[in-house]
C-alpha cells in the first residue's frame, strides 16, 4: 500500500509541469483505441499571487487534478478560472475548486446561456464575462478573448496572455499520441509533434470539418498568429507547444486541410 502511495505521488509530481515563466500545465490522459492517448490540461499563470487557472479538466480525474492543484499553488487561491467552453472536461471539476476556494471567479464566453450551460449552483455573483475582441485586466493581468476558430460548442472562445505570449486554445491544436509521448513538450521529441497527430485528432473532435473549406480555417488561423506574439500555444487535449510555434502551425494547417474538403 505505501508503495502505491508512492507511485501516485510520483505520478503527480510528473505531471505538474512548468512550461514557461509562470506558466504551469496540470491534467491526466485518457488511453483510446489502437493504443492512442488523449490528455486532458488545466493551465496555471501563477501571475504574482494571483493565479489565474485556464479549464479546470475533466470530473474522472478530479483526485488527481485537485491533489495537483493543491501542490502547485499551496495556500494561494486560485483568483479566476477561465473555461474555454463549458463541455465537461473543462468543466468537470469547478464545483471541487469553488468548494475549495469560494472567493474564485469563473470568466466565461458572453456567448455561453448561464442558467443551461453553468450548474444550478453557480452563483450569478461569481461569473465574468469575456467579449470576444475585448482585453481586461484580472489580478494585474492584461488577459485578450477572441472567438475561437474551430469550436464544439458555439460559445468556444480563446484567451491570450500576453506577458507569456500563451494561446489557449480550447481542443484546437490537440492531438493524439502513443504513450510514450504522455509528459513531452515538442522540444523533448525527437521531431516535434507529429502531423499525423494533429490529424488523428482534429477528424475525430471537429467531425464537421470535411463539410467546411480548409482554406478558410487555414486563413482565420493565421490571422490569428499574425495579430499575435504567440510564444506558447496551450490546448486542453495536447501538452502546451514551447518551443517551435511555426512547424507546429504548419503541420497543424496540412491536417486541416488533408480533413477538410
Amino acid at each position: 500500500m505505501q508503495a502505491q502511495s508512492c507511485c501516485l505521488e510520483q505520478r503527480r509530481s510528473e505531471l505538474l509541469r512548468h512550461v514557461k515563466d509562470d506558466l504551469f500545465q496540470i491534467g491526466e490522459s485518457v488511453a483510446g483505441r489502437d493504443g492512442w492517448h488523449e490528455a486532458v490540461r488545466v493551465y496555471v499563470l501563477m501571475n504574482d499571487g494571483c493565479p489565474l487557472l485556464f479549464d479546470s479538466g475533466s470530473h474522472i480525474h478530479s483526485g488527481e487534478i485537485m491533489a495537483e492543484l493543491k501542490s502547485l499553488l499551496g495556500d494561494t487561491a486560485p483568483g479566476y478560472v477561465f473555461l474555454t467552453h463549458t463541455e465537461l472536461p473543462h468543466t468537470g471539476n469547478i464545483k471541487l475548486i469553488l468548494d475549495v476556494w469560494p472567493d474564485t471567479k469563473l470568466v466565461v464566453s458572453s456567448a455561453i446561456l448561464p442558467h443551461v450551460e453553468l450548474p444550478w449552483w453557480v452563483a450569478d455573483d461569481q461569473v465574468l464575462y469575456g467579449y470576444a475582441g475585448t482585453e481586461e485586466t484580472y489580478g494585474g493581468r492584461r488577459i485578450s478573448f477572441l472567438d475561437g476558430i474551430l469550436k464544439d460548442q458555439p460559445g468556444t472562445h480563446w484567451m491570450y496572455d500576453g506577458t507569456t505570449g500563451t494561446l489557449f486554445t480550447a481542443d484546437a491544436f490537440g492531438y493524439l499520441y502513443p504513450g510514450a509521448a504522455d509528459l513531452k513538450f515538442d522540444d523533448e521529441l525527437e521531431d516535434g509533434i507529429a502531423g499525423d497527430w494533429l490529424k488523428r485528432y482534429h477528424e475525430s473532435a471537429f467531425r464537421f470539418l470535411p463539410m467546411v473549406s480548409g482554406a478558410k480555417v487555414t486563413a482565420d488561423i493565421a490571422r490569428v498568429f499574425r495579430k499575435r506574439d504567440v510564444r506558447a500555444i496551450a490546448p486542453t487535449h495536447g501538452n502546451a507547444v514551447r518551443h517551435d510555434i511555426a512547424q507546429c502551425i504548419d503541420r497543424f494547417n496540412n491536417a486541416i486541410l488533408e480533413i477538410c474538403r
